[in-house]
């Protein structure tokens, strides 16, 4: 009989290395993706506050010039109560 040959362990070290690399080259795709995903979803909430922010004032300089600046902080105010009150009635229904 011949002894065991050296190249069984070698060719298993060799596979294990090229699992772990493939491994490697998954994980970091799968970050690239998660990280641009992320990235465009900040851009857009940043749009979306931008836009928030300018039709809020717009709104607020017409009801200023309507009714005047003391209705038009209470209105706007108000507004903004009644959405924050929905959401968190809206969250806790979901949580349910």
């Amino acid at each position: 009989m011949s002894p065991p040959s050296q190249d069984g362990s070698s060719l298993l070290t060799t596979l294990v290395k090229s699992l772990a690399a493939i491994g490697a080259l998954s994980v970091g795709a799968a970050a690239r993706r998660a990280a641009s995903t992320a990235g465009g979803y900040v851009i857009v909430a940043l749009l979306f506050t931008v836009s928030l922010c300018f039709l809020t004032f717009a709104g607020y300089r017409a009801l200023e010039q309507a009714m005047g600046g003391i209705q038009a902080s209470l209105i706007v105010g108000c507004a903004y109560l009644f959405l924050a009150l929905v959401a968190a009635l809206v969250l806790q229904i979901r949580r349910r």
